[in-house]
């Protein structure tokens, strides 16, 4: 060790930190005799007695049970105290030295606090809004310490009474002693009391101003919480009301009016199954949609209210589309409404190249049992964005509306696609039966989190069935249909793949590819190109063939993963030949789809990767070209227009569009020409000025 380190080893042992404090910087465990400070003035201050036990402090508007006694009141005779009582914090009812010390106690706690003598009023600290001037801005105060910043504190009158008794016994004091006289009184006015918090029941407030807050009766037994849209059911009765009876309402949320305005923020804060005691207040507690007006007196009700069950209703994007105005972002989205939640989260994501079975009901229909794989176009769109997002055993009604039904259709059929099947399990329908049936308080259904028990699912599910179309499943004209996610196998992972099955995967894709854009769905087929090079693109082969796309970086030493490998000469010239072109048409492919979408600095780049494997490819020339003049440079893409046609001098298309080029180019610079030609001409005086 050297000296430098025994240095900072006696540094750290003469910390100021206490000795049990730990490494998370949280705040060490109380102990008998110490002593904190409740108060921003640092007036107020606690001796702990008794240790406490948990983490639970109380807030604003907690109710708490405690017991005091008065052992010292400076300046009055009477000794107030309290045994075995329930208060509500922030309602005046204690003293304000006993609220401040309790806001610092825990449960069995058991402490002396000690505080002038004008803190013995019986009022509430100040915190909250009545601390605050303006929302989000604390009042200018005196110079505080930065650790008793955030503590509650005392209005302002009852600070400076303090200040004033500690003045005034200081002038006492000092005048006795310059007339040599006995000054019996070793201190200010003082307040001493013995507290000790027995529970803690936690208030939550829900609004801003207070005037909706909520205790918790029962726990609930989920840990979701609704959303706006979600469909709920609840019951509520008024609290106090011995005739009143209990209501159950079923409703959206944010879309129906409730009984109580403050009511929404209520069933927003809850969860399945839980009940809690709400009191709204003010505004709150008038219908939703009525306001308030000065001819109401003071409202406040207190409500018991149950979540009994919520469905989850979601807006699943399924893909971008010319929507009519005011169609707006939901327009190409898939409404899907939950029947029964999944009781397990999937250990997978379901994704392109996932095989997935499901129970699909159409109507009134019976459930079909269906199996496919995700992203092969055996199943328009919205059923693999359907799938992807359920949870297993989980149960869902959708509503495609005609813009969603056409956004994604049916894709075309290619060689190697896996086809849609139907499957016959007789032993699954009377799980169907119960996982598809609407129930109002679903008391026996999977909660979130529980295993659910195994279903008999064949084992060979993804090979079992009989083929089918999609065609043959007649959807109906309002485009709903209800959904049971059953099993999901997992993507193949392409880190994992050998060689033989890259290529495999990349023959696949790249079918699938040239299916779609033959019928013009370029977007999609560019996807597939995209899978299809993401095989290959991280070996060493390809990097070996596409000198441009090493990764080196300029001005830096870059290692290779493949360093000293030369993949080339394990290969004859010919199955070299053959991959290259490969490759490079997926390149030229995906600069097709690129400019197809208007993005032609992607179409460029790509084009000048496959220059960079095969620098005389007419094809690559073109496709560079074309981009080239979409970003409008047109000189450029002249010239490698040019050196395609001198290429291929036989191809009426590399001629078509350098005639198109060559007409933008002389637009171009007639545009430039007219632009400029008056610059320097003096401006054209009007009328009135030559008369």
């Amino acid at each position: 060790m050297t000296l430098k380190d025994e240095e900072s080893d006696i540094q750290s042992t003469l910390s100021d930190a206490p000795p049990d404090w730990n490494s998370d910087d949280e705040p060490p465990d109380d102990h008998v005799g110490d002593e904190n400070t409740c108060s921003r003035d640092g007036a107020v201050r606690k001796v702990i007695q008794k240790v406490g036990k948990g983490l639970e402090r109380p807030g604003q508007n907690d109710i708490i049970t405690l017991s005091f006694s008065t052992l010292q009141l400076d300046g009055s005779d009477s000794l107030p105290s309290l045994s075995n009582t329930t208060v509500e914090m922030g309602t005046n009812k204690l003293p304000m030295a006993v609220e401040f010390a309790v806001k610092h106690m825990r449960v069995g706690e058991v402490c002396e606090v000690r505080a002038p003598a004008v803190y013995s009023l019986q009022t509430s600290p100040l915190c909250g809004r009545s601390l605050r001037t303006q929302p989000g801005v604390l009042p200018k105060t005196d110079k505080v310490k930065r650790r008793y910043r955030f503590l509650p504190a005392a209005p302002r009158s009852v600070s400076e009474q303090a200040k004033k008794d500690l003045l005034n016994f200081r002038k006492a004091k000092q005048e006795a002693t310059e007339k040599g006289e006995a000054f019996d009184a070793t201190s200010p006015p003082m307040f001493r009391a013995s507290v000790e918090l027995l529970s803690i029941t936690c208030v939550l407030a829900l609004t801003e101003d207070r005037s909706v807050t909520k205790r918790i009766l029962q726990k609930g037994s989920s840990r979701r919480q609704p959303r706006r849209g979600d469909v709920i059911t609840f019951s509520y009765t008024i609290h106090g009301d011995d005739n009143a009876r209990s209501e159950t309402c079923t409703l959206t949320l944010g879309k129906d009016k409730l009984p109580f305005s403050g009511l929404r923020h209520v069933l927003l804060s809850m969860k399945e199954e839980e009940c809690c005691l709400a009191r709204l207040s003010s505004t709150a507690a008038l219908p939703e949609g009525e306001d308030f007006s000065e001819t109401h007196e003071p409202l406040l009700v207190s409500l018991e209210v149950t979540l009994l069950r919520w469905r989850r209703r979601d807006l699943l994007p399924v893909g971008e589309v010319d929507t009519p105005a005011g169609g707006g972002s939901d327009a190409c989205a898939l409404l899907k409404t939950e029947i029964r939640q999944g009781p397990e989260r999937r250990s997978h994501d379901v994704e392109a190249g996932s095989m997935v079975l499901a129970a699909m009901v159409i109507g009134e229909g019976e459930a079909s049992l269906l199996s496919w794989r995700v992203g092969e176009g055996a199943v328009p769109g919205y059923m693999d964005v359907a799938v992807a997002s359920m949870r297993f055993c989980e149960s869902a009604a959708f509503e495609a509306s005609q813009i969603v039904q056409t956004c994604r259709p049916v894709g075309p059929s290619y060689e190697g696609q896996t086809p849609l099947r139907t499957l016959k399990v007789s032993a699954l329908d009377p799980w169907l039966v119960d996982l598809l049936k609407e129930q109002e308080v679903a008391e026996d259904s999977p909660k979130e989190g529980a295993s659910a028990q195994p279903l008999p699912i064949p084992a060979d599910w993804t090979m079992q069935g009989e083929v089918k179309s999609w065609s043959d499943l007649k959807l109906s004209k309002d485009g709903c249909f209800k959904l049971v996610f059953l099993a999901a196998t997992e993507a193949v992972d392409l880190c994992l793949l050998e060689e033989d099955g890259q290529l495999h995967f990349l023959e696949l894709e790249r079918a699938h590819g040239n299916a779609l854009a033959k019928v013009g769905r370029f977007e999609e087929a560019s996807e597939a190109y995209r899978r299809a090079l993401d095989a290959v693109r991280h070996g060493s082969l390809y990097k070996a063939l596409f000198p441009t796309e090493r990764g080196h970086i300029q001005g830096a030493y870059s290692r290779e993963a493949f360093e000293g490998e030369h993949p080339l000469e394990r290969m004859s010239e010919e199955e070299v030949s053959t991959r290259r072109g490969q490759l490079v048409a997926l390149h030229l492919n995906l600069s097709l789809c690129a400019t197809k979408a208007g993005l032609y600095a992607l179409a460029r780049r790509h084009a000048e990767t496959a220059l960079g494997a095969e620098p005389g490819s007419a094809k690559a020339l073109f496709r560079r070209g074309q981009a080239a003049a979409g970003q409008g440079d047109y000189e450029d893409a002249l010239q490698d227009l040019q050196k395609a046609a001198e290429l291929m001098p036989q191809d009426r298309g590399i001629r078509a569009e350098i005639q198109t080029v060559q007409h933008d180019l002389r637009a171009h610079r007639e545009a430039q020409k007219n632009m400029f030609v008056k610059v320097f001409q003096p401006p054209d005086r009007v009328q009135g000025d030559k008369q």
